[in-house]
């Protein structure tokens, strides 16, 4: 008798999940025209977004001479990376690299290092 009970009991266990299973079905979303508008409008702003919050690798501080031959020997090493010139009274800057996050930067400090290695990262404006 137990043995019985014991058959059943696992038969209606492997068919148990047939009976309690859902049904596939179908997910319909509605939104309102103001929702769909906003969305819009923040698609149309981030498309004229030229600059974000990220990350540049500095190679010299100093000199316009200097930093005019920092320029030609960083790009003969790495010539697929940008480079700027940029002047902030009364020093010159030279700075590489467009990075939207501080682990990109630090892997190319990495081999920046090698041949500049008074380099360092900055937060900076990005071009995107």
């Amino acid at each position: 008798m137990k043995k019985i009970i014991f058959l059943f009991a696992s038969i209606g266990l492997l068919f148990s999940n047939q009976l309690f299973s859902q049904t596939k079905g179908k997910l319909e979303i509605q939104s309102s025209e103001k929702i769909n508008n906003i969305i819009k409008q923040k698609e149309a702003y981030n498309r004229n977004i030229k600059n974000i919050k990220g990350y540049k690798i500095q190679l010299f501080n100093g000199s316009e001479q200097g930093a005019y031959k920092t320029r030609e020997d960083f790009s003969t090493m790495f010539p697929d990376i940008e480079i700027k010139i940029q002047f902030f009274s009364p020093e010159w800057k030279v700075r590489v690299g467009n990075y939207k996050n501080r682990l990109d930067a630090d892997r190319a400090l990495f081999e920046i290092k090698q041949a500049f290695p008074n380099a360092i990262i900055l937060p900076a404006m990005i071009d995107i």
